[in-house]
């Protein structure tokens, strides 16, 4: 894809916006970092022209963006980062509900039904389980330190998605062969 023509600063509201959105489908903060650019990255990855504004790369821990983590840090009137979680605040609620209306009909939709399935489905899963999801389907493990132990253990991992009824039994299959 070419270089955005956008200004920083409306490539950080694009972000700002659609984090606060991924944090608005449920009630809860996601608990942790590692399952906030995981989530981020799964829900990202259903809106191309969003995905490429926050330049996911190979990390320790699977796909990273340092864009988000910066949003997440330095935008405390919409953002808390602390040992609940990572949530928003009443600021952070109006922004997403805000950047709801700005969406089409249609896309609005879209967009709801993407945020409340990632929020519903990747919530309840553990780090490692969603780590091994994610790179057993995209990849990005270059630079991991958990692959191998996330790989030692895929049987157990693909049996615990296949229970949580977060895949299919065929999806269990393919997980699970080398």
């Amino acid at each position: 894809m070419g270089k955005s023509v956008l200004s920083f600063e409306e490539e950080e509201e694009i972000r700002s916006k659609f984090i606060a959105i991924l944090l608005s489908g449920a009630d809860r903060p996601i608990k942790r970092k590692i399952n906030f650019q995981k989530e981020l990255f799964l829900f990202s990855k259903t809106f191309p022209k969003i995905f490429q504004f926050f330049d996911f790369i190979p990390h320790y821990y699977g796909p990273y963006s340092q864009n988000a983590e910066d949003i997440i840090e330095n935008y405390n009137d919409y953002f808390v980062s602390d040992s609940k979680g990572i949530y928003l605040t009443y600021e952070g609620k109006k922004l997403a509900k805000e950047s709801l209306e700005d969406f089409s009909e249609d896309n609005r939709e879209k967009i709801i039904t993407s945020v409340n399935l990632v929020r519903s489905l990747f919530d309840s899963l553990s780090t490692d389980e969603m780590m091994f999801l994610v790179y057993k389907t995209y990849g990005f493990t270059e630079k991991s330190e958990v692959i191998d132990k996330l790989l030692a253990k895929k049987e157990y991992l693909a049996g615990q998605l296949l229970k949580k009824g977060v895949i299919t039994e065929r999806r269990y299959k393919e997980l699970i062969r080398d």
